[in-house]
């Protein structure tokens, strides 16, 4: 089993995403703005051919096990590997379809199977509605949680911006909407820091002045004078300049947030009463008000199971409690959304998967290659695996290192995708998106 120092550390280290981070306080919330001054304003020429589209994704930090989440239950070396939560205590294996309780969901003709927590899935995909990647990641994983988070969601080995900034910055708008882009939560995920500034928004009812009653109109009315001051006259300090530039940006974005109203889900959806299941919430209801959204992103963190990780039946165990959230939040989202998601993709993402092998505490370590999933317009449901193939067997001739699934689908190639067939990027923008990078497509899109 691997010790992990480093997911103790994560746990600990407040830093790591702070700097250049300002937060304006509303009525309690926090609007955080990422920004690099010099370019602030710089915005692209490019037409947009991406009028109506939104993109979510959902990252699962902490490395999800995907060979627990799709299931290869017909290669008898996976029962050797993990042996079934039935046969003894500690062991994470999930039983064949039919194989008792806790026993995986048949993929017909796949020779696959669902972990039964995300059963929400399975009419999306025997609908053709989700498509699922089996083997995504990238062959340079460090298998450390902060690099490869970041490698993924900078999409670049070295990169100061995310590869969603550089898709804002690439690709113009259309009109000026409200909010173009959204990071959920207390903090901004680095696939949406750069030049293009985008707000972290933790709590849509909170962002408000209404709460404020009749002081509501004064207040307003003073900030929007203060913000409003010539830069020059007021300073000389950067910063400050900056500060008044975008504070009526700030307060027109709350008017817009304040004229939605509170969310209402529809067609009958329930989300996970949790942060994830409201952010996911949130998100459909920027949406369906309208407000120009193009992309968003959702984190669902507790992936990292050395131990405890659980079998199928496993409800309350680490993973499949994770599984239930993730898969319920999804399917809740999908369902409110209804004919909406014809212009509206979900992709979910992790840094890496985990080991082959179960570990001696009933989990399993630091592994490369993961599942992924995608849902939504345009999208062609089936399960793929890369070109390379899913290995024949688990056996550790066919694996990386002897331990781990290997990579067989690129994570920019994924993300190309749905640029190019979402989106509708041409060959220019992609570049700028992933530079240096050659697209091979996935095939995920029909």
């Amino acid at each position: 089993m691997d010790t992990c120092p480093e997911c103790r550390r994560e746990q600990n280290d407040l830093s790591r995403r702070t700097f250049l981070k300002r937060a304006l306080g509303v009525a309690g919330a926090t609007l955080m703005l990422n920004f690099f001054p010099s370019e602030l304003l710089r915005r692209s020429a490019s037409a947009a051919t991406n009028a109506g589209k939104t993109l979510v994704v959902v990252f699962q930090r902490g490395g999800n096990d995907g060979l627990n989440t799709i299931v290869p239950y017909t290669d008898p070396r996976y029962y050797v590997v993990r042996p079934s939560a039935l046969i003894g205590a500690g062991n994470i294996g999930i039983p064949p379809p039919g194989g008792g309780d806790g026993a995986g969901i048949n993929l017909p003709g796949t020779g696959f199977a669902m972990h039964p927590a995300i059963q929400p899935f399975l009419d999306l995909y025997n609908n053709n509605a989700l498509a699922i990647v089996t083997q995504a990641g990238f062959a340079g994983s460090t298998q450390s949680h902060f690099t490869d988070q970041d490698i993924i969601e900078r999409g670049l080995f070295q990169a100061t911006d995310g590869w969603l900034n550089r898709y804002l910055q690439a690709v113009g708008s259309v009109g000026a909407p409200a909010i173009r882009a959204a990071g959920m939560g207390n903090d901004l995920a680095d696939s949406l820091r750069g030049s293009v500034v985008v707000p972290a928004l933790n709590d849509l009812t909170a962002l408000t002045f209404a709460r404020l009653n009749s002081a509501k109109a004064p207040l307003e009315s003073n900030l929007r004078n203060l913000y409003g001051q010539d830069p020059a006259s007021t300073s000389t300090n950067s910063y400050s300049r900056l500060v008044h530039t975008l504070g009526p940006d700030m307060l027109s974005r709350v008017a817009s947030i304040e004229g939605i109203g509170p969310a209402a889900p529809q067609n009958g959806s329930v989300y996970p009463n949790t942060t994830y299941g409201r952010q996911l919430r949130d998100v459909a209801h920027i949406i369906r008000s309208g407000l120009g959204l193009e992309v968003a992103t959702v984190d669902i963190g507790g992936w990292d199971t050395h131990d405890d990780q659980g079998g199928g039946g496993g409800a309350t165990m680490a993973q499949g409690a994770r599984l239930g959230e993730f898969s319920g939040g999804i399917r809740a989202f999908y369902n409110d959304l209804g004919p909406l998601m014809s212009n509206v993709v979900l992709l979910t993402c992790t840094e890496f998967g985990r080991t082959v092998y179960q570990n001696a505490s009933g989990g399993t370590d630091h592994g490369k290659g993961s599942v992924w999933f995608v849902l939504g317009g345009g999208v062609k449901g089936g399960l793929y695996h890369g070109a390379a193939g899913f290995p024949s067997s688990l056996v550790d001739a066919n694996l990386d290192s002897g331990r781990y699934i290997r990579p067989t689908v690129e994570f920019r190639d994924f993300f190309s995708d749905v640029l190019v067939k979402h989106f509708g990027v041409n060959a220019t923008e992609l570049g700028r998106v992933f530079p240096g990078h050659t697209h091979v497509p996935v095939g995920v899109f029909v």
